[in-house]
C-alpha cells in the first residue's frame, strides 16, 4: 500500500472452490483488485452490467449451465464478447489449449501457484504506473471544476482505478487531446444525459439554469465541464514552451450502436467516478459523471513533472475554447 503508484482495479471473479476462492480473495485484496464475485448462469449478465472492468479470473474446472466443469468455453464466450478484458485462467488440467482457447486465454496459471499469476497482473493490469501525486492532482482540479460548473451539489469521488474496458458509460460524451512532453492522449467525460437533465432541474448548477434544455444544451454544459478541467491540466503539467516530439497518430474507432471507443492502445486507463448529490434532497439518485484519461500515444511516468501550481481557471473566466 506504499507503492507510490498504487492503484486499484475492478475484475470479474468466477471461482467455485472454496479454498481457491478465499486464496484469491485474500490476494485481490493485497494487489488492490476489486472483486465482482459472480456464478457461472449470471456471467454475461454481470458482463453487461458492469462497464469498467480491468479483468477476468475464472477457474478452468468451473461448472457452467450444464452442470460438467467447462469453463475454458464460457472464457470463450467472455472473450467474443469483451476481447479487450484479459482473462486469468486457474488451470485444473495440464492439456494443451486450442487455438481458440489460447486466444481468449493469454494469462492462464498453475492452481498451486500464485506467482504466475501475480506476474500476469502486475504486467498486464497495472501495465501503467500512475504517480500517485499526478492522480491526486487530477482529482484536485477535477474537483473543483465540477464544483464551479454545479455550485449548489455535493461533488464526491469514488477511488480511482484502472480500466481496460472500453465501453462507454451514459449518452453523453465530450473527448479532448491532452499532450505535453512526459504524455499524449485524450480525457473523457461521460454521463447520462436524463440524469444530467434531471440534476440541472434540481438546481445542481447556477440559479436560472433549469432542467428544460435540450442535448445541445446539455452536450455544451459538459464541454464547458471539461474545457475547465482541461484548461486546469494544462496550467499544471503541460509547460507552454513543451511538445512531445513522437507526433504518430492512430485511428480512434467509435461504435455509437455498440456504445463501444477504441483508441489503438491495450494500456489500462485511469477511470474516476464523480458523485453529484444534492444536500437539500438526500435521497435523490446522485449524478454519474465518469472521467477517463487515455494515454494512448505516450506516457513517460518517470518524465512526469508538476511545473506550475494550479490556477482558478473558473476564477479568472480565462478558458481555451475547442
Amino acid at each position: 500500500m506504499a507503492d507510490p503508484t498504487f492503484l486499484a482495479a475492478k475484475i470479474l471473479l468466477l471461482e467455485h472452490d472454496v479454498q481457491h476462492y478465499a486464496r484469491l480473495l485474500e490476494f485481490c485484496e493485497q494487489l488492490g483488485l476489486v472483486t465482482v464475485p459472480c456464478a457461472a448462469a449470471n456471467a454475461m449478465d454481470a458482463l453487461a452490467q458492469h462497464k469498467d472492468l480491468a479483468g477476468v479470473l475464472l477457474a478452468e474446472d468451473l461448472p457452467c449451465c450444464d452442470g460438467l466443469p467447462n469453463g475454458l468455453k464460457l472464457a470463450q464466450a467472455l472473450h467474443r464478447q469483451r476481447p479487450e478484458l484479459p482473462i486469468f485462467l486457474r488451470r485444473t488440467t495440464a492439456r494443451a489449449l486450442t487455438d481458440d482457447e489460447a486466444r481468449a486465454v493469454t494469462h492462464p496459471w498453475p492452481s498451486d501457484d500464485l506467482a504466475p499469476l501475480r506476474a500476469h497482473v502486475e504486467r498486464s493490469l497495472f501495465g501503467l504506473r500512475y504517480p500517485t501525486v499526478l492522480v491526486q492532482g487530477i482529482l484536485d482540479l477535477s474537483l473543483h471544476a465540477l464544483r464551479s460548473t454545479f455550485p449548489n451539489a455535493q461533488v464526491e469521488h469514488e477511488p480511482p482505478y484502472v480500466v481496460h474496458d472500453r465501453i462507454i458509460y451514459g449518452q453523453v460524451s465530450t473527448l479532448i487531446a491532452l499532450e505535453s512532453t512526459w504524455c499524449r492522449g485524450y480525457m473523457m467525460l461521460q454521463t447520462e444525459e436524463g440524469a444530467l437533465r434531471q440534476g440541472m432541474a434540481q438546481g445542481l448548477g447556477y440559479e436560472g439554469v433549469g432542467g428544460d434544455l435540450g442535448f445541445r444544451e446539455l452536450n455544451h454544459l459538459l464541454g464547458e465541464t471539461t474545457n475547465l478541467i482541461w484548461g486546469a491540466f494544462k496550467n499544471r503539467y503541460i509547460p507552454p514552451q513543451a511538445f512531445a516530439n513522437q507526433q504518430t497518430q492512430v485511428p480512434i474507432v467509435i461504435n455509437h450502436e455498440q456504445k463501444y471507443i477504441s483508441f489503438g492502445s491495450q494500456d489500462p486507463q485511469l477511470c474516476i467516478r464523480y458523485q453529484l448529490t444534492d444536500p437539500r434532497r438526500p435521497r435523490q439518485r446522485p449524478l454519474t459523471i465518469v472521467q477517463r484519461f487515455i494515454f494512448n500515444l505516450l506516457f513517460e511516468a518517470e518524465a512526469f513533472t508538476e511545473f506550475a501550481e494550479a490556477t482558478n481557471v473558473a476564477a479568472t473566466g480565462e478558458l481555451e475554447l475547442f
